[in-house]
Formats: C-alpha cells, sequence, structure tokens
C-alpha cells in the first residue's frame, strides 16, 4: 500500500511508523548517571518511571545514550520501525550517500564511477580500504549478492525498490499465480548487476533515470558480507537469519553492534576499522523507551543532551529563529524548557504531505470543491498540530517541489483555486447551491480518522472542517478507528473522506504524484469519475514517464508535467490538502550536534562530538 499518513515525520511508502508519538530520540552524554524521575501516568506502555538503565550506569569515554520506541531487525532488506532503523543507519553504509546540507549523493563507498551514454549502465569502482564488522573485505561479490537478496529474498520487503517504478534494475520475470491471480514476478538469478573483477561492479537500468545516484544512496542497497544468510539460490548462510537480522548485523557503518537485549536495549561500538571520519561517540547506548513520558522527562533531567519533544509538550511561542538555511532548515533557540534552560532547536522539512483523501466514487465534485473552499489550512497546522509544520497546497513538499519552497509558496498564491491561507465560505456555499444544495436539501459524509495516530490533532482538525461543512449544507459524520482498519475499508471502497498522506522516498515531485493520477487501484477511484482534468493527469503523467532521463530538456518537462498535475488534481479536488510535517530536534550547549538536513537523510550520530 502506498498512501501513508505521517502525523510528525514518519517512514516512507510504509504503515509501520507512528511519528509524533513515541518516535523520539534522546542523546545522552558521558555523564549518565543522573535519575530520571519522571512521572509518566504510563499510557504509552514501559518505562512509566522515566528510568534508564544505561544512563544509570557508569561509562568510560564518550558514550552516548538514545532512547528509542523499538529494535527488533536491523536487515536492510527489511521494512523498519523507527528505533530499528537509527540502529541500522548506524551498522550499514551505502556505495553513496546524502551529505549534509545537500540532495546531492556522493560517493561513499565508490572510489569512482561511469556511466554509459545511453544512461542505463552504471559502472562502480569499490574503494579497496573497506572492511565489514567481521573482518571481510568488501568486494563486488558481496553487492552482487546484497542486491539479489533485496529483489528475491523472502525476507526482502524492499525488492520493489529495485523491480518497479522509474529506477528499475534490469531483470526477467516470470509468471506465477499469487493468491488465485497470475502475476509476473521476479526471476531469481536475473539480475542485471555483475562483479567485473573484485572491486568493480556493473549494474544496468531497464531506462535511465534522473535521481538514481539516489537509489544507490538507499538504505536497503547497502552491501552486506556474500552469503552472510541462506536465503538466497546458492548460499547455505554463515549465520542463522535471525542473528544476522536481530542480534548481529554486519556492516560496513560506523559502528557494529556489541549487544542486544530485544525489548530492552541495543549497545554499539565505533568500529576501528570504518572507512570514514572517526566517529565522535566511542559507543552508543540504545534503550527502548516506549512512553514518551518517560523520554521527555530524561530531557529536562538532562540524561539526554539532544532529544525531540512530543508535540503534546511543544509550546511554539518558545521558539527563537535565528538562521534559515539552504534546504528550509531553520536553526535557533528553544526555551526556556521545564527545567528553566533554553536548548538549541533546529527543524527541516520532512518530505512529507499530509491529506484527506475523497473517493470520487462516493462524494462529487461540488462536494469536494466546496469543503476545499471552505477551509484554511493555516488553521490545520495552528490548532491542529501546535504549529509544527506548514500549510499544504501542493502534493509536492516545498523541498522537492520545482523551483523549491520559493516557486511553491507562489505558484500556490496566485493559482490555488480555493484561497490561499484563507476561507471563502461564500464561493463555497455557491457551489452547493449550483449543484441543488441548500438548508432543505443539505448533503451527507463521514469523515473517517485514526484513533491510534496523533488522535488529539486529527480530532481538532476534523472539529474545525465540520464546523465549517455544517455552514455550507454538508452534515459531516465523523468516524474513528484503528489505522489498519481505515486502510483496509479504504481499499474495499467503503469510505467517503478519511486522513492519509505519504513520506517521499528520493526527492522529486514523482514519487508523491504517481498517486494523483487515475489509474486502476487508486484509493481517491478518480478513474471511476472521469473529468477533462483527470484526462489531464494522466496525460501529464505520461509525459513524465517518457522523460526519465537525466538531462536538463528532460528536467524541464517533468517539471512542466508536474505542475499541470497539481493543478489537475486541484480542479476536480480529489484531495483536501492538510500540512507538511517538518523534523524537529533539541540540543543543550554541552555537544555539538550535526542537525539533520532533511527527511531523506539518515539520522546518524556518529558526528555528535562533546563540549
Amino acid at each position: 500500500m502506498p498512501e501513508t499518513d505521517n502525523g510528525d515525520g514518519q517512514p516512507r511508502r510504509t504503515f509501520l511508523k507512528v511519528a509524533g508519538s513515541v518516535g523520539t530520540v534522546g542523546l545522552a552524554g558521558c555523564s549518565g548517571n543522573q535519575s530520571d524521575g519522571g512521572d509518566s501516568d504510563g499510557s504509552d506502555g514501559g518505562d512509566s518511571d522515566g528510568s534508564d538503565g544505561a544512563a544509570n550506569e557508569e561509562t568510560s569515554g564518550n558514550t552516548l545514550s538514545l532512547s528509542i520506541p523499538d529494535a527488533s531487525n536491523f536487515d536492510p532488506v527489511q521494512i523498519k520501525d523507527d528505533g530499528s532503523q537509527v540502529i541500522s543507519d548506524h551498522v550499514f553504509s551505502e556505495l553513496f550517500a546524502l551529505p549534509e546540507g545537500s540532495l546531492e549523493p556522493t560517493a561513499q563507498l565508490v572510489a569512482d564511477y561511469s556511466v554509459s551514454e545511453d544512461g542505463r549502465t552504471y559502472t562502480f569502482e569499490l574503494r579497496e580500504d573497506v572492511t565489514f564488522h567481521n573482518g571481510d573485505q568488501l568486494t563486488a561479490q558481496d553487492v552482487v549478492y546484497s542486491w539479489e537478496r533485496l529483489a528475491a529474498s523472502e525476507n526482502s520487503q524492499e525488492g520493489e525498490n529495485i523491480l518497479e517504478g522509474g529506477f528499475q534494475i534490469a531483470h526477467d520475470t516470470t509468471t506465477e499465480t499469487v493468491e488465485g491471480e497470475e502475476q509476473e514476478v521476479y526471476e531469481p538469478g536475473s539480475l542485471d548487476v555483475e562483479a567485473v573483477d573484485d572491486y568493480t561492479v556493473e549494474t544496468t537500468l531497464e531506462s535511465p533515470f534522473f535521481d538514481a545516484l539516489f537509489w544507490f544512496a538507499y538504505g536497503s542497497l547497502s552491501p552486506v558480507p556474500e552469503g552472510i544468510v541462506g536465503d538466497v539460490e546458492g548460499y547455505d548462510g554463515e549465520m542463522e537469519y535471525s542473528e544476522f537480522s536481530s542480534q548481529q548485523p554486519v556492516g560496513t557503518g560506523p559502528y557494529r553492534v556489541e549487544s542486544v537485549s530485544t525489548g530492552t536495549e541495543v549497545v554499539l561500538t565505533a568500529d576501528e576499522e570504518y572507512h570514514g571520519e572517526e566517529p565522535g561517540p566511542d559507543r552508543i547506548a540504545a534503550q527502548v523507551v516506549t512512553n514518551t513520558d518517560a523520554v521527555f522527562r530524561r530531557a529536562m533531567n538532562r540524561n539526554v543532551d539532544v532529544f525531540r519533544l512530543p508535540n503534546s509538550r511543544f509550546d511554539p511561542s518558545k521558539v527563537s529563529i535565528e538562521e534559515t538555511r539552504e534546504l528550509g532548515q531553520e536553526v535557533g533557540t528553544y526555551g526556556p524548557l521545564e527545567n528553566g534552560e533554553t536548548a538549541n532547536y533546529a527543524t527541516f522539512d520532512d518530505a512529507y504531505t499530509a491529506y484527506f483523501i475523497f473517493d470520487c466514487s462516493r462524494v462529487e465534485k461540488p462536494i469536494r470543491q466546496a469543503l476545499n473552499y471552505a477551509v484554511n489550512q493555516e488553521n490545520f497546522v495552528e490548532q491542529g498540530f501546535r504549529g509544527v509544520g506548514e500549510p499544504a497546497y501542493h502534493q509536492a513538499p516545498p523541498s522537492v517541489y520545482p523551483g523549491g519552497k520559493e516557486e511553491y509558496d507562489r505558484h500556490a498564491e496566485e493559482n490555488f483555486p480555493y484561497g490561499y491561507r484563507e476561507a471563502r465560505l461564500d464561493e463555497a456555499r455557491s457551489v452547493m447551491e449550483d449543484a441543488g444544495y441548500g438548508e432543505d436539501n443539505r448533503a451527507s459524509i463521514t469523515l473517517s480518522l485514526y484513533n491510534d495516530r496523533n488522535p488529539d490533532a486529527y480530532s481538532r482538525i476534523a472539529d474545525l472542517i465540520r464546523s465549517k461543512a455544517e455552514s455550507i449544507y454538508i452534515d459531516l459524520e465523523i468516524n474513528r478507528a484503528p489505522f489498519n482498519t481505515i486502510i483496509d475499508e479504504a481499499v474495499s471502497g467503503n469510505l467517503d473522506m478519511y486522513t492519509l498522506g505519504n513520506g517521499l522516498e528520493y526527492p522529486s515531485p514523482m514519487d508523491m504524484l504517481k498517486f494523483g493520477r487515475p489509474y486502476d487501484g487508486n484509493l481517491v477511484r478518480w478513474r471511476e469519475d472521469p473529468s477533462d482534468a483527470s484526462a489531464q493527469a494522466d496525460e501529464a503523467w505520461q509525459r513524465i514517464q517518457g522523460n526519465l532521463g537525466p538531462t536538463d530538456a528532460e528536467q524541464e518537462a517533468r517539471n512542466e508535467a508536474f505542475i499541470e498535475m497539481e493543478e489537475a488534481i486541484w480542479e476536480d479536488a480529489v484531495y483536501l490538502p492538510n500540512y507538511h510535517p517538518r523534523g524537529r530536534e533539541w540540543w543543550y550547549d554541552d555537544v555539538d550536534v550535526p542537525f539533520q538536513t532533511s527527511g531523506f537523510h539518515d539520522r546518524l550520530f556518529d558526528g555528535v562530538t562533546f563540549e
């Protein structure tokens, strides 16, 4: 299922992480011997006293203590929850990486590379000074094995990253019956990736793709030692899968796993043979803390130096922004905190769009348009999410919109038809009256909300929408259900309007707009309510697919088509835009923290230094 909601920065494409709730990370310095003394009500489960065994032990050297919400599977080819992702990001590294402050990938495990004239074949010369944590040297055979695992392993949940979509490594398929239907599935061993020699990898794409280097920097393509597990043909495995995935993952990242106490703590140790800059912390002790109040108390008691506050504890009046950087990161201070301290503060674009979906086969266009006229997205952000985020008008987040945030804002202000930073109730009533509605003939629809993900924020927003709907001849019933129930009902076509969203996998509007087109299986069911606008969106999407190469002309053609799709979506009001979440981070003055650049960047703590 492609479309997900986040609420405050959550996973891409998956339904596993709940941001703005327990996905909070805290860091403590080497003086981890203070008491936490929390007073949690235990409503989130676990750690209700705010205590932290790792932080209360005497530590030597520069040891960081992390609070993570979970830690279960660290395999690169698995979709991971928040805590597991933090561990995986430190244990594994990719051929390329996104440097701080940039969305342009740079070589990490690669000494040099070249691209064929047709833009399809990439040849990578691997560095010869990279070793895995088990002492094996990184070779081309490791890369071939790792990508075959991604494509073919029964443990892989991320194979579509290289087998589907605009970026595809060339491969063969075979016809199999899956759940009673014939489908084309990957033929094991057919992936077009070859070890030319020990340090040269050659791979060929199905077609040129403008953002290929970004995908080569994607976590699921991280190399692991050849034959480490026996889940692909031709390998028996050196380790049991359960040991590799959840106890002793082996990668080339800055940290190796020292110990895992499942459900309790993961301890990482800096790898002495790491190929990059020497990590700042010698050890990272990541304790599983599932209670948001316990995490908050650790921060207030200064058991952690770097932390993220839950929305319920955030007060926007305490923010003072002193600097805005190129990709929209804002840096300043926040305070006073509950403990009287003023902390450093940074916020960044989380590359995510939250919205309300209409099922076009159930909700007619005048109702969809009227509800768009009736709301002001600024109220969603201020009243629903305590000012954390930006009003959404486009499907593509500001950081990837053609021309960036400035162009995003200009295009929305000049062209958004339903009122930029304002509600237009008169126009809403006029649309409804033209369609035959009025006080004696009111429309009725149901808005479905999560009751297990940001329920308070979405309840406030739902109340805003309902109050506006009442004044424009629409009776809005609010239904609450668990996230998975809403998804099941949406797939079955049983919902009128519901909250959802999507975080981008790679920095292009294409990754968002692939959902905003009329196709079979689209949850908005636009194809079942055809129009000039839906035809425009479909035609624009086809032009995008015909211009996936890296040239400037192809980029210009894509950008024009992206904007046409955004405007077609506006015309038929298949979504009610909500907001773009922003990631946030706080830290005290006794550490120097390279804060996260964007939602596309791994959250790494190897660059933290102690004052």
